[in-house]
């Protein structure tokens, strides 16, 4: 059955990223992309939402491409989210009818990894807390599912509703972590999701 996806990027620094995934997924004949390239900067909030609802609906798992624009969200002068990435990421993982919540992956591109990736004094690799609704998504299993059962330790691929990973990784393993992703999205009640910041 074919996985049908939906990727989330910054127009300014991830559209030459978004092409490279969209060809790459030319080689798998079980995924689909539904992503789209259109800038929305003049359309409503209305319009947004109801376009991106129309593109959500056929798809299971919504990737976030992760460039450096991309890390945190943009907010307004009234320190409001003003982002599209975030609305395609809260928008996705809405439990709304004809929708399901969608599995989420992000995928941080190698000019982001120090935005998003630090190393301690014992040389263990942590996630920063960027200001990000993928973010919040990680390490979020409830106790119940935990694959990893020692406390404090998460399995990278199950521990967390979204999966996070850099692009070498994810590209050279598509079809693992998509199928990965359909997983969660088919057992969302292992997780407390967060649907929004």
């Amino acid at each position: 059955m074919a996985k049908n996806v939906f990727i989330s990027f910054r127009f300014a620094d991830g559209y030459a990223y978004k092409n490279r995934l969209a060809n790459l997924f030319d080689a798998y004949n079980d995924t689909v992309d539904y992503s789209e390239d259109q800038d929305r900067s003049r359309m409503s909030e209305e319009t947004i939402r109801q376009y991106l609802y129309k593109k959500l609906k056929r798809s299971s798992v919504t990737i976030v491409l992760l460039t450096p624009l991309a890390v945190n969200h943009n907010h307004n002068w009234r320190g409001e989210y003003d982002d599209w990435i975030y609305d395609e990421i809260r928008y996705s993982l809405e439990d709304r009818v004809g929708n399901n919540t969608n599995g989420l992956i992000a995928v941080y591109t190698p000019e982001a990894a120090d935005m998003v990736m630090s190393k301690n004094d014992d040389s263990s690799i942590c996630v920063k807390d960027v200001d990000n609704l993928f973010r919040k998504n990680m390490m979020n299993v409830k106790p119940l599912y935990k694959t990893n059962p020692s406390p404090g330790l998460y399995d990278r691929d199950y521990d967390s509703y979204c999966s996070l990973l850099s692009w070498s990784e994810f590209t050279g393993n598509i079809g693992k972590y998509i199928d990965i992703a359909t997983n969660k999205h088919n057992a969302t009640y292992k997780y407390d999701i967060v649907k929004r910041l």
